[in-house]
C-alpha cells in the first residue's frame, strides 16, 4: 500500500480517486506541476516522483486522450530513420525498447517484422547493411539478429503477400504495445511514489509573483471549480498543444503537428504471427501491417496538419491511400472500405527550429527537444513513444536545476523501477517463467483465457480484476459478446471506473480497453452495459445515463469510416450492481 496522504490509502493497483487527488491538489504545495497526461507527461511525473519530488500532474481531457492513444503501438528503433541518418535516435530508441521490455514485460512484446524484397540484389544488399547496423545498435537489448527467408519460406509465412518479383524477405524484431495502457501503468508508477495525478483538469494560466513562477491556476472541467496550485516549476508536456501554453520565442523550437492515420480491419488474410513492412504505391513511403489485439492495423500516413487539434478525423482520401497500398502488398485480401472496423487519426508533435519551415513532415526528425521556455517553465516537444522514459529523465534533470537545498534531487532511478506490480526488472526468459507460473493450475477454457488476457494487460496486478469476478461471476462475461476480437471481460470495465479514473464511457471503451477500435460499431454494443456500471457506481439518474450515451455516440464519430452508416446505441439497461462477495475489491477508496 502507498499512503497518499494522512486520510487516503490507495492500493498499488489503483490510480486513486479523482476526489482524493483533487483534495490534495487544493491542500498541498508541490515541487513541480506537470501539464499533460500523455506518455511524456506521465513519464515526467514518474521520474520526478521516484526521485522524491512532490509532483502534481493535470490533464485537460482523459489520460492518453490524444497522441498517446493513437500511435502505431510500437516500441521500436525506427528502421526508416536510418535513411535520415538519425543514428543517435535509433540507438536511443532501441536501447530504451530493451529497458521497457524489462520494466513492463507484459506490455512490450518482441514481434517478428517481415520486410519483403522485390528489387533484386541491390535492394537486398542495401537493406542487409541497414539491418546489420540496426542489430548493432540494439546490442544488449535482448532482440535476436535479423535473418533472411527465401521466396518459398516467405510465401509460407505470409501466403497472401504479392509474389510477383519477390526475392524473399528479411525478418527482424521490434516490439509492440498498447500505448494507452502504457500511459496508465506509468501513471500508476508515479502515484505509487506519491504523485497527484488527475484527469479532466485544465491549466488556465501560469501564476507568477514579481515575475517569478509560483505555480498554475487550474480548473476542474467536471465541476468548473478553479484552484491555484503552488510549485516553483511548471513542465509543459502537452504535445501539439504546446504553443497554446508556451509562446515560442526567437530561436526556440516550434511544434509542427503531423497527422498520422491508421485503419483497423479483420485479421483474415494477413499473417497472424508477423507484421509486414510494405511500401505505398504513390510516394513509396513505408507503412506497417501489424496484428494487434486480434485485428490488423494498417498505417500510417504522414502529412502536415493545421486543423482542430482536439478532433483530427480520418478523411476519405486517406482511407483510399492506405487501402490502395495494402491491396498492392496483399492483392488476394481485396480490402474494401466496408471491411474497415474503425479508423484512428493522431497528431505527432514534430519539432522545427526554423520559422516558416515548409519541409515535408516525413523529413523532420523525431528527436525531442527539452528547453526552459522562461525561468521556471520547462517545455518538451517531439520524441517518440519508445523514448519517453529517457525524455522524461532529461526533463527532470533540467527541473532539478531550478530546485535548491532540500528540494534538490539525485539521478534518475526509473531504469530499475518495474511497473505493474512486478518486484524487479525481468528478462524475457524470466518473464516467460513468471507468466507460466501465473497460468499454472488454471484449467483450459474461459477461466484460462481470462487469466491469460489479464496477465497480458495488467501484469502482476491481474488478481485485482479477478477478485471482481470472484465476487460476481457475471463479471467474467465478455464485454462485447458478439465481437470475437474483443476479449475484454466486464470486470475490466468496472475496474477502470473504480481504479483508473475513468470518467466517461469513452475513457473505458476507447482508451482503457480499446474496444472502440476493434469493432464495426466502435463499441456501441458494449456502451449501455458500461453506462449502467457508471450509474450504479456514481448514482447516475436515467437522464445522466442517457446523456453519457449521447456523449459516447459523439465521441466515437472520430473512429468511424468516413461516410459509413452508424448503428445507434441500444439504450436498454444492461447491468445491475452485484452483491460483492468476500473476495471482491472494495470501492471505498475510489470514488
Amino acid at each position: 500500500m502507498f499512503m497518499a496522504s494522512r486520510k487516503e490509502t490507495f492500493p498499488l493497483y489503483s490510480l486513486g480517486s479523482r476526489t482524493a487527488h483533487l483534495d490534495r491538489l487544493r491542500r498541498e504545495a508541490f515541487d513541480v506541476i506537470v501539464i499533460g497526461g500523455g506518455i511524456t507527461g506521465a513519464g515526467v511525473a514518474w521520474d520526478a516522483a521516484t526521485r522524491g519530488l512532490r509532483v502534481a500532474l493535470v490533464e485537460q481531457g482523459d489520460f492518453a486522450g490524444g497522441t498517446s492513444s493513437r500511435s502505431t503501438k510500437l516500441l521500436h528503433g525506427g528502421l526508416r530513420y536510418l535513411q535520415q541518418a538519425d543514428i543517435g535516435l535509433v540507438r536511443e530508441a532501441l536501447q530504451e525498447r530493451g529497458v521497457m521490455q524489462r520494466l513492463a514485460p507484459h506490455l512490450v512484446e518482441l514481434y517478428p517484422f517481415l520486410f519483403p524484397i522485390y528489387g533484386g540484389l541491390a535492394e537486398r544488399a542495401k537493406l542487409a547493411a541497414g539491418l546489420t547496423l540496426y542489430d548493432a545498435l540494439a546490442l544488449g537489448s535482448g532482440a535476436p539478429r535479423h535473418s533472411w527467408l527465401g521466396a518459398d519460406a516467405t510465401r509460407r509465412l505470409a501466403p497472401g503477400l504479392t509474389m510477383n518479383g519477390l526475392d524473399g524477405a528479411f525478418v527482424y524484431r521490434d516490439a509492440q504495445t498498447d500505448d494507452a495502457r502504457m500511459v496508465v501503468e506509468v501513471l500508476r508508477g508515479a502515484v505509487a511514489h506519491g504523485a497527484v495525478v488527475v484527469n479532466r483538469v485544465a491549466m488556465r494560466e501560469v501564476t507568477r509573483h514579481h515575475g517569478t513562477v509560483t505555480g498554475a491556476m487550474v480548473e476542474d472541467t467536471v465541476t468548473g471549480e478553479t484552484t491555484s496550485v503552488d510549485a516553483p516549476v511548471v513542465v509543459a508536456a502537452t504535445g501539439v498543444w504546446l504553443e497554446r501554453l508556451v509562446r515560442p520565442r526567437t530561436g526556440q523550437p516550434r511544434v509542427r503537428p503531423a497527422k498520422g492515420v491508421h485503419l483497423f480491419v479483420p485479421l483474415d488474410g494477413f499473417p497472424a504471427d508477423a507484421a509486414v513492412y510494405a511500401s505505398t504505391t504513390r510516394d513509396r513511403r513505408l507503412f506497417f501491417i501489424v496484428p494487434w489485439l486480434g485485428v490488423a492495423m494498417l498505417g500510417t500516413t504522414d502529412t502536415p496538419y493545421d486543423g482542430d487539434l482536439a478532433s483530427p478525423e480520418t478523411q476519405a482520401s486517406e482511407v483510399e491511400y492506405l487501402l490502395e497500398a495494402t491491396s498492392r502488398a496483399f492483392p488476394s485480401v481485396a480490402l474494401k472500405s466496408s471491411d474497415i472496423l474503425s479508423t484512428q487519426a493522431g497528431l505527432r508533435p514534430l519539432v522545427s527550429t526554423e520559422t516558416g519551415d515548409d519541409r515535408a513532415t516525413r523529413t523532420l526528425s523525431r528527436e525531442d527537444r527539452v528547453w526552459e521556455a522562461e525561468p521556471g517553465v520547462v517545455a518538451i516537444a517531439g520524441g517518440k513513444l519508445t523514448t519517453f522514459r529517457h525524455m522524461a529523465q532529461r526533463v527532470v534533470d533540467l527541473v532539478a536545476t531550478r530546485l535548491v537545498g532540500p528540494k534538490a534531487t539525485g539521478p534518475a532511478v526509473t531504469r530499475q523501477r518495474p511497473l505493474a506490480g512486478f518486484a524487479r526488472p525481468m528478462s524475457g526468459v524470466e518473464y516467460t517463467a513468471w507468466r507460466e507460473g501465473a497460468l499454472a493450475g488454471v484449467e483450459a477454457g474461459r477461466a484460462r483465457t481470462i487469466r491469460s488476457m489479464l496477465v497480458t494487460r495488467y501484469g502482476a496486478h491481474f488478481r485485482a480484476i479477478e477478485s471482481l469476478i470472484d465476487g460476481d461471476p457475471s463479471m467474467g462475461g465478455p464485454l462485447s459478446p458478439n465481437d470475437p476480437a474483443v476479449q475484454s471481460c466486464r470486470a475490466e470495465a468496472l475496474f477502470a471506473i473504480r481504479h483508473e479514473q475513468a470518467v466517461s464511457i469513452s475513457d473505458v471503451l476507447a482508451r482503457r480497453l480499446r474496444v472502440s477500435l476493434l469493432t464495426h460499431d466502435q463499441g456501441r454494443a458494449a456502451a449501455c452495459d458500461v453506462a449502467s456500471m457508471f450509474a450504479s457506481e456514481h448514482g447516475w439518474t436515467d437522464g445522466q445515463r442517457a446523456d453519457a450515451l449521447r456523449e459516447y455516440e459523439a465521441d466515437i464519430a472520430q473512429f468511424a469510416v468516413p461516410g459509413s452508416p452508424r448503428t445507434p446505441i441500444d439504450k436498454t439497461p444492461g447491468w445491475v450492481a452485484p452483491v460483492m462477495g468476500a473476495g471482491a475489491l472494495t470501492s471505498a477508496a475510489v470514488d
